[in-house]
Formats: structure tokens, C-alpha cells, sequence
């Protein structure tokens, strides 16, 4: 199963490059443009359901992908951005020159936290049971479709749980550079171990989110991480609101 990972589209604190955290803050009229064109490029033909976050730009920005797409679209508290606590509202470039060190532990250490805010590993707990969830919930749905590949999922969700479960599922030594732009997509095909313990590999990052629609085939294996092995201890991902 395909679930396309797309950032959702450009608010205000985004064009002025300011943390926002989990302020449920709307998309400007930029960041509906950009909902509206990614809606339209996504053929209407073989997905199953929209997800996102609870918080306003993402669920916006997937309720005009489901429009076009047809499909149920389901509101998913894991997917929800990362609590930036003191940071929210912030300058992102100023506290990456006054604080640089800090900068980088907020991208690239897991367990540290921002005062007021949540540790990188308890963001990759909760999103990763969600894509859990999500792979459960679709398979389970598809389950009477003998012989049928199952359809795409397009989670729409926000930059931070991005970083997060990027790093984790690209591995040691081929971790990404350049975080997801808004309106972009990670590609993430998702499946089941021997064992039945849901796995999942990264395949594409920071693209549009219709060229993960193509399915080529990989130049090698890919290499597939065992969510439960990121999922710390069952959190509210599961708490699943259908609009």
C-alpha cells in the first residue's frame, strides 16, 4: 500500500517563516491555491481515502483533495504537528542565528524537547501509529477485494512529523537534507512482515504529490522499518474523526 505523505499548504506563519507548532492556523490565500492545484493534479482513479490532521491548514488542504478525489476523508490527532511549546510564534532563521546549536538538536535529536513542547521520539511514537492505523484500517477495508492492489492514501499532515519520520525511515547515512516543502510529498509504501507486524519504506521525499502516484520499480530493495518499533506506547492515534 502506497500512503502519500504531503505537507499541507502555505499559512501566513509559513510565507513569514515563523514556527507554529500545534496554532491551528488557516491557510492563506497562497496555501489555497496550492490545495486547489495539488487537488486537481491527483487522478481520481485508485485511492482509497483522504486523512489529516485535526489542525485547520491540514484538514483543509485535504478536504480539497477528497472533494476531487471522491473519497472519504478522516481526521487522524496522530498526524497533528509537533507542540513547539516557547518556540511557537518565534522567527525560525533569528532563533536558528541566535541559537544555533539549538536549532540543529530540534532537527536531528529526537529526545530533545523546546521548553513547553514535545521530544522528537514522542512525535515519531504517535505518527508512526498512525500510519499504523491508517494501514490497518485501509487493508481491513480492502480485505474483501481478492486479487485487487490496494488503492493510494493520501495523509495530509505538517512539516515537523515530516523531518521526524523521514529520518527514521531513510536510516542511518541516507537521511535527507532538504526538509518537505509546503505542498509537497513523501512517498511511503507500507506492508506486512512474515510475522504481520506492519513495516514501512521510504521512496520518495519533497516531490509533487501526484509523481507519487507512479509506482517504479526501485534500483534496489527497499529497505523497510518496523513501525511498532517506533511506536513508544499507545497515544490517541487511533482516535479517528470521518467528516
Amino acid at each position: 500500500m502506497r500512503i502519500v505523505l504531503l505537507r499541507h499548504g502555505e499559512t501566513d506563519r509559513n510565507a513569514t517563516d515563523r514556527f507554529q507548532g500545534q496554532a491551528d492556523i488557516p491557510l492563506n490565500d497562497t496555501g489555497v491555491r496550492q490545495a486547489q492545484v495539488i487537488a486537481r493534479s491527483l487522478s481520481p482513479d485508485g485511492w482509497s481515502a483522504v486523512y489529516s490532521s485535526c489542525l485547520a491548514r491540514a484538514a483543509q488542504t485535504a478536504a480539497y483533495a477528497a472533494g476531487r478525489l471522491g473519497v472519504p476523508h478522516r481526521r487522524l490527532d496522530g498526524l497533528r504537528e509537533r507542540d513547539l511549546g516557547t518556540l511557537d510564534g518565534q522567527g525560525r532563521a533569528e532563533f536558528a542565528r541566535q541559537h544555533p546549536g539549538t536549532m540543529r538538536r530540534l532537527l536531528t535529536d529526537p529526545d530533545y524537547a523546546p521548553p513547553g513542547g514535545e521530544t522528537g521520539r514522542a512525535v515519531l511514537s504517535r505518527s508512526a501509529a498512525a500510519l499504523r492505523t491508517i494501514a490497518e484500517a485501509e487493508t481491513e477495508a480492502e480485505a474483501d477485494k481478492a486479487g485487487r492492489t490496494l488503492p493510494a492514501v493520501l495523509a495530509v499532515t505538517h512539516g515537523g512529523v515530516l523531518n521526524l519520520l523521514t529520518r527514521a525511515l531513510a536510516g542511518a547515512g541516507a537521511t535527507p537534507e532538504v526538509l518537505v516543502g509546503t505542498g509537497a510529498a513523501v512517498c511511503v509504501d507500507v506492508g506486512w512482515s512474515p510475522a504481520g507486524r506492519p513495516r514501512a519504506a521510504l521512496r520518495r521525499w519533497n516531490v509533487a504529490p501526484h509523481e507519487c502516484e507512479e509506482a517504479p520499480a526501485p534500483p534496489v530493495p527497499p529497505s523497510f522499518v518496523d513501525l511498532d518499533s517506533l511506536v513508544l506506547d499507545e497515544l490517541n492515534s487511533k482516535e479517528v474523526t470521518r467528516t
